[in-house]
């Protein structure tokens, strides 16, 4: 894994439109400086795929507005060639071991409710994320919001 640079942009809007996160005309705010370090703490990762196609993985993750030590995952996505392998349990670890090391106390992520978001809430509850909300008509009518949280200090 790699920081974030200045050029990779399209590949994350590539990634994540592969990944069936956002449709392409969606995603290009993903291009623009949102995934850059803001100097707050943020961290964005990619991984370049083995076979020279783009990326393999990204990782997004940043402080929470307002709240003491306690981070947001924005984003993951894996190529979905290469889900199912461990890559994306790789990739949780790393944050949940870097946010410890920065003695940050709490990862929250926020997921779809809909189906096509099953297997990825049941990722979230596999490496011990907890559902603790669930908030109706959230992204959109018929898509809620679904929140999980991890400690990761007393």
């Amino acid at each position: 894994m790699r920081a974030f640079g200045p050029d990779d942009g399209p590949s994350v809007v590539d990634l994540v439109v592969a990944a069936g996160m956002f449709a392409r005309d969606e995603a290009g705010f993903l291009a623009g400086g949102v995934l850059e370090p803001d100097g707050e703490g943020s961290t964005c990762l990619v991984e370049d795929a083995a076979d020279g196609q783009g990326l393999a993985s990204v990782l997004f993750y940043r402080p929470e507005d307002s709240a003491e030590r306690a981070y947001d995952l924005t984003m993951i996505a894996v190529r979905p060639d290469l889900q199912g392998g461990g890559r994306g349990a790789a990739l949780m670890r790393h944050a949940e071991d870097d946010l410890r090391e920065r003695g940050q106390r709490l990862l929250v992520v926020r997921t779809s409710g809909t189906d096509q978001y099953a297997r990825t809430r049941a990722f979230y509850r596999h490496l011990g994320y907890v559902e603790h909300a669930r908030v109706p008509d959230y992204w959109t009518d018929g898509d809620d919001l679904v929140l999980f949280t991890k400690r990761l200090s007393a």
